[in-house]
């Protein structure tokens, strides 16, 4: 009688090696992205637009008011996608922290 093996010929050394090179990827394609758009931050607004938007503090210092560059607007909301999927998956401790031990 021949044995059947259910489970497929697959090593753990594989699976790990295969989910570290999808993670390595993920890392560095984020990377890129992140360093495209802080090197274009900034782009369309003029050294003109700077000084016509900026505050004088006693006639010494001058500080430049711009909008916000896309590098900023993408990682606050990463971080508030990032903090509500922490909140929602952790959200039974969080319960019991708050359950007061009235």
């Amino acid at each position: 009688m021949r044995e059947v093996n259910l489970m497929p010929n697959v090593s753990l050394n594989f699976t790990l090696g295969l989910n570290g090179l999808y993670l390595s990827l993920a890392i560095i394609f984020g990377f890129l992205i992140a360093l495209i758009l802080l090197f274009r931050s900034g782009r369309g607004y003029s050294v003109h637009d700077t000084e016509a938007h900026s505050t004088n503090y006693a006639g010494v210092i001058k500080e430049g008011h711009g909008g916000m560059p896309a590098f900023l607007w993408v990682f606050f909301v990463f971080m508030l996608v990032w903090t509500i999927v922490y909140f929602i998956q952790h959200a039974s401790e969080f319960a019991i922290i708050f359950a007061g031990a009235g």
